[in-house]
């Protein structure tokens, strides 16, 4: 009984001894600066020494469709270090010389996952990676549930790839073993160190050195709260995003990155992002050092924040990110913008002056130029581009009911009870069930709403009466198949139309 059960333990022990340690994924630089450039891009597999790589396949997975857009087939073997590096000519290292664009075409547009595979020469699954966030109607799973981040290399982070960090480590979540490196260490350990979210309130991201003018959260991820001030993707054509949000002490930028459709002032958001400083503004943007992931998230639809009225005397910098007011003004210097451009003009009131610059992707450019004393509400920025950055503030407006025109007794007249309306979009945008199409009052009273399906069919319709300026909402829960739709409101003599997405 006793050799029996010896026996037994000694085999148990040799299948320990003699089973493979895992081979794994363990550094990915997909995309490039620019132009995509094979010759720098490469994927480092990780495993013990030896093992025979040959036959073995790198498959990429495009996550619009699911199809398989690359194989690149290995040869070789793992050599003593336990690292493997699949990659372009210029690659330091490199065990494989391929040509292969490992960037899918695509994966930076918006909400895009892709991923990629390590198989052996039976076809199996050795390993798993799925990177960036899957948008409608796209698919990529990563293990764990979750998704590695997508990094985006730019000037100031033209590395910036995926590691393992700590090296080699697998849990098998992509999402918590994956992080975003500058650091290329192709053939070597990766280096760095996961990344540890500070909680901070606007007020502390906004804090600066007092000799630099840098924030002292610089290149920190923050998890933060606010409000939002306007709409996102009002200020910019890119489709990424770019909108400010506030609380009752500070505001800030968000820039770039992938957020929820819809967003609109008096979102309340919680913001996950790295600090950054661009031209004296503080920044929350997509991309950092560390394990963490940008993200935003809408909580809940309040009022949108009130205007703070400044005047030209006010130190700016407590303002920036903020809506302000500005009232009895005068342009003293610039051009109102025509259409389609941009404008830098200089108000002065009577305590002071400050920039006006006016954002060619609103509605305010092609807008009559007030001809006397107006007010003037907006987003305080600045575009400061020497240290200590305490110049150069600036006034946005969102819409022409920002500018706010005085009639010849003096009184203000808003820009907006000249317009009938404005067509906010919509939330949430997709949507699965119900979403609220929004739209901000100014001299209509009776509106009419339709929606129509992509085959041109009305599939709604109401007449809004009653209106009285401001924001207003019509909840829409469809019946019919899911899909693209359009939403379609005018008034005496105004159109306006927004997509919505309806999915299951």
């Amino acid at each position: 009984m006793f050799r029996k059960g010896l026996i037994g333990l000694l085999a148990i022990l040799v299948l320990a001894v003699t089973a493979p340690a895992q081979v794994m994924l363990n550094e990915f630089f997909y995309d490039t600066q620019g132009t995509d450039d094979t010759a720098i891009m490469f994927v480092e597999i990780y495993g013990p020494a030896g093992t025979n790589l040959s036959g073995w396949t790198l498959v990429g997975i495009n996550g619009n469709g699911g199809s398989e857009y690359l194989t690149v087939t290995l040869s070789g073997t793992i050599p003593a270090d336990g690292y493997f590096v699949v990659g372009g000519s210029a690659v330091a290292n490199v065990d494989q010389v391929v040509t292969a664009d490992f960037q899918n075409a695509g994966s930076q547009s918006g909400e895009d996952c892709d991923g990629i595979d390590l198989r052996d020469g039976d076809g199996g699954l050795v390993d798993h990676l799925c990177y960036g966030p899957c948008g409608a109607g796209h698919l990529c799973t990563g293990e764990g549930g979750s998704n590695a981040p997508d990094p985006f290399p730019s000037t100031a982070n033209p590395n910036s790839h995926l590691a393992r960090i700590p090296d080699h480590s697998d849990t098998d979540n992509n999402g918590a073993d994956w992080v975003i490196s500058d650091a290329l260490t192709s053939g070597l350990p990766n280096s760095g160190t996961p990344c540890v979210p500070h909680i901070a309130t606007l007020s502390d991201i906004r804090a600066h050195n007092l000799t630099t003018g840098v924030p002292t959260l610089l290149d920190t991820f923050v998890v933060t709260r606010g409000i939002v001030n306007v709409n996102n993707g009002s200020l910019d054509s890119t489709g990424n995003s770019k909108f400010y949000f506030q609380d009752d002490d500070a505001g800030c930028n968000v820039y770039r990155g992938t957020v929820p459709a819809g967003i609109v002032a008096g979102d309340c958001v919680v913001v996950s992002g790295w600090v950054e400083h661009f031209n004296g503004l503080t920044e929350i943007v997509s991309s950092g050092i560390g394990n963490c992931l940008f993200q935003v998230q809408v909580t809940a639809h309040v009022t949108p924040p009130a205007p703070t009225v400044i005047t030209g005397s006010t130190p700016f910098e407590a303002f920036e990110g903020m809506l302000v007011r500005m009232n009895n003004v005068t342009i003293t210097d610039g051009t109102w913008p025509a259409e389609g451009s941009y404008g830098d003009l200089v108000i002065t009131d009577p305590d002071g002056t400050i920039g006006l610059t006016i954002n060619k992707w609103t509605n305010v450019d092609g807008s009559p130029a007030p001809t006397q004393t107006f007010d003037i509400i907006g987003i305080l920025t600045q575009y400061d581009r020497t240290s200590p950055y305490l110049e150069y503030y600036e006034i946005m407006p969102r819409t022409t009911a920002d500018v706010i025109n005085h009639s010849a007794a003096g009184d203000p007249v808003s820009g907006m009870l000249a317009a009938e309306f404005e067509l906010d979009g919509a939330f949430p945008n997709p949507f699965n069930s119900t979403t609220q199409i929004r739209f901000t009052v100014g001299a209509a009273r009776t509106l009419s709403l339709s929606i129509f399906d992509l085959l041109g069919r009305e599939v709604t319709s109401a007449t809004l009466t009653g209106l009285t300026p401001g924001a207003h909402s019509y909840t829409w829960s469809p019946t019919g198949a899911t899909g693209l739709y359009l939403v379609r409101l005018s008034g005496e003599s105004r159109v306006e139309t927004a997509k919505l997405l309806y999915l299951k």
